[in-house]
C-alpha cells in the first residue's frame, strides 16, 4: 500500500476514533449536566480536568517517543513494550499518589475529593495501554489503536448512561471510567501482541535509563500542554466556584469535539513524516505545508458558523440556563484555527528532533495562559478564561512558527487563508440571512455553500496537485533504507 492510502485508511480509522471520544465524553457530559446540574456538571469538570493533567504527567511523553523510534526501526518494538512498561509503571504508581494528594489539599467537597481519589487508579492502566497504542502507530496499525479506544469509550458512555439513570452520582461515575480504562488496557494488549509477536521479557536497565533521560523532554511537552487545556478550569473553580466551571464546560465541551479532526489526521501523519524526514527533507516539507492547508479549509468554517450559531448549539445540546455559555463558545471556538497549525507545527517539530523548541514554546504559552487567566477570570468570570486561552493559543503559534521559518520551511499565509476566508466570509453571510430557520437546516445549506464558494475560487492549483502527486508516490527504496539505518540506530548514543 503506497504512502497516500495508507495516510488516508489510517486517518480514517482514527478519526473514528477520535470522533468516538469526544462524542461519547459529549453525551455523557450532558446526561451529567441535566441529572446533576450545573454544579454536578462543574465537579465532574474538575476531577476530570485534574486527572487529564497527571494522566499527562505518568505518561512521560511515551506516545511521541515511541511512535517515533519504532516507525523507524521496528525492530525495537518489543523491547520498548517491556522497558517502556516498566518505567511507565512506577511513574504512574507516582502520579497516582500525587493526585490524591493534589485533590486532598486543594479541600475540595467530600464527593469531588473521592472521586478523584478513585480516578486516580486509572492512570496505572492508561499508562500501559498507551504504549501498546504508541506501537501500533508505529506499525501504522491505527485500527489496533481504534478499536480498543471506541471500545472503552462506548463502555464508559453506556454504563455510565446507566449508573446515572438509575439515580447514582459522582462517585459511581468514576468508577465506570476506571473500568473503561482496565478495558482499553486488555484489548491494547491483545492488538500490540499481534504487531510485535511474543516479546522476550528481559529488562535493560540501560534502555530504560536512556528512556528516563529522553523522556522528558516529550513528558513536559504532554505535560505543560494538558496544564494549558484544563488550568483554566482549575483556576475558575478556585477562584469563582463550580457553577461557573458548569457554564464554562458547557462551552468548552462544544469547542473540544472539534479537535478530532485535526488530531486524526496527525496521528495518521506522525509515522510518515518522522520517516520522510530521513529520507526525503523536500517530502518532508510539503507534507507539513499542505496538512496545514487543507486542516485550515476544514477548521474556519467551522469557527465561522460556531460563532455566528453558538446560542443556537448551547440551547440544542444544554438547557435553556446553560444560554450564558454562548459567549464563551464564541471566543473558544477560534483556538482551533492557531490550534490547527500549532498541533501540525508541533508535530514537524518532534519528527526533525527539534522537540525542545516545541517545549520552550509551550512553557511560555502555558505561563502567558496562567497569567492571563488571573487576570481576566476575577473581571470576566468564565469569559475572561476563554479570552486568556485564545490569545495565549496566538502566542503559542508566533513562537513556534518564529523557529521554523528560519530553520525548516516557509508558510505562505496569504495562500493559506486567502480563499477560506473569503469562502468563510460568504457562508458566514448565508447564515445571518437563514438565522430564523431550524439550525438542522442551516447548518447543511451553510456547509455546502462555503464547499461551493470554495471551489469556485479554485483553492488547489496544477502545481498542487502536481506536488501532491510527487508527495505521495510510492516512497521506493525506504524499506531497505530503513533496515540500513537499523543496524546503525542506537538510542542509547542519542
Amino acid at each position: 500500500m503506497n504512502t497516500v492510502k495508507r495516510l488516508v485508511k489510517n486517518a480514517g480509522t482514527m478519526l473514528l476514533a477520535q470522533v468516538a471520544e469526544p462524542v461519547c465524553s459529549f453525551i455523557l457530559v450532558l446526561f451529567v449536566a441535566r441529572s446533576l446540574g450545573v454544579s454536578g456538571l462543574g465537579k465532574f469538570s474538575i476531577a476530570i480536568s485534574l486527572f487529564f493533567i497527571f494522566q499527562t504527567i505518568s505518561s512521560l511523553g511515551f506516545s511521541h517517543l515511541i511512535t517515533r523510534e519504532v516507525a523507524r526501526d521496528r525492530s525495537k518494538a518489543g523491547k520498548y513494550l517491556i522497558n517502556a512498561s516498566f518505567v511507565g509503571f512506577f511513574f504512574s504508581i507516582l502520579t497516582a499518589g500525587a493526585m490524591c494528594l493534589t485533590g486532598y489539599l486543594l479541600n475540595y467537597s467530600a464527593d469531588t475529593a473521592l472521586a478523584i481519589y478513585i480516578l486516580s487508579l486509572a492512570l496505572v492502566p492508561m499508562v500501559f495501554s498507551l504504549v501498546c497504542r504508541s506501537i501500533c502507530r508505529a506499525f501504522e496499525k491505527l485500527e489496533y489503536v481504534s478499536i480498543p479506544l471506541i471500545t472503552g469509550n462506548l463502555f464508559k458512555l453506556l454504563v455510565g448512561l446507566l449508573i446515572l439513570s438509575k439515580g447514582y452520582g459522582l462517585v459511581e461515575l468514576m468508577a465506570v471510567i476506571l473500568g473503561s480504562h482496565l478495558l482499553i488496557l486488555f484489548i491494547s494488549l491483545y492488538f500490540v501482541l499481534r504487531c510485535i509477536g511474543k516479546p522476550l521479557f528481559r529488562i535493560d536497565f540501560g534502555f530504560c535509563k536512556w528512556i528516563v533521560k529522553t523522556a522528558p523532554t516529550f513528558a513536559l511537552i504532554f505535560i505543560f500542554a494538558t496544564i494549558y487545556w484544563n488550568v483554566d478550569i482549575l483556576m475558575l473553580s478556585k477562584i469563582k466556584g463550580s457553577t461557573e466551571v458548569g457554564f464554562y464546560s458547557a462551552a468548552y465541551k462544544l469547542m473540544n469535539v472539534w479537535k478530532v479532526i485535526p488530531l486524526a489526521y496527525l496521528m495518521a501523519l506522525q509515522p510518515v513524516i518522522s520517516r520522510l524526514f530521513e529520507s526525503s527533507l523536500e517530502k518532508f516539507k510539503i507534507a507539513c505545508t499542505n496538512s496545514i492547508r487543507y486542516l485550515f479549509m476544514v477548521m474556519l468554517p467551522i469557527a465561522v458558523g460556531a460563532t455566528l450559531l453558538s446560542g443556537n448549539f448551547i440551547v440544542l445540546f444544554f438547557k435553556e440556563s446553560f444560554l450564558a455559555s454562548a459567549n464563551a463558545l464564541s471566543i473558544l471556538i477560534w483556538t482551533l484555527v492557531p490550534y490547527t497549525i500549532n498541533i501540525t507545527l508541533a508535530h514537524a517539530l518532534i519528527a526533525s528532533n527539534n522537540q525542545k523548541i516545541n517545549l520552550r514554546s509551550l512553557l511560555i504559552s502555558m505561563m502567558c495562559n496562567v497569567t492571563l487567566n488571573l487576570l481576566l477570570i476575577p473581571r470576566f468570570s468564565f469569559l475572561g478564561a476563554a479570552i486568556a486561552t485564545l490569545i495565549s493559543i496566538c502566542i503559542f503559534l508566533s513562537l513556534q512558527y518564529g523557529f521554523i521559518s528560519k530553520n525548516l520551511f516557509r508558510l505562505n499565509f496569504f495562500q493559506i487563508a486567502g480563499k477560506p476566508v473569503i469562502s468563510a466570509a460568504l457562508m458566514g453571510t448565508i447564515i445571518l440571512l437563514l438565522r430564523q430557520l431550524n439550525l438542522f437546516l442551516i447548518v447543511p445549506i451553510a456547509a455546502l455553500a462555503y464547499v461551493l464558494f470554495l471551489l469556485t475560487l479554485r483553492p488547489f492549483s496544477p502545481t498542487d496537485i502536481q506536488l501532491f502527486r510527487r508527495l505521495w508516490e510510492r516512497e521506493k527504496g525506504l524499506v531497505t533504507l530503513q533496515s540500513q539505518k537499523s543496524g546503525e540506530h542506537n538510542p542509547s548514543k542519542k
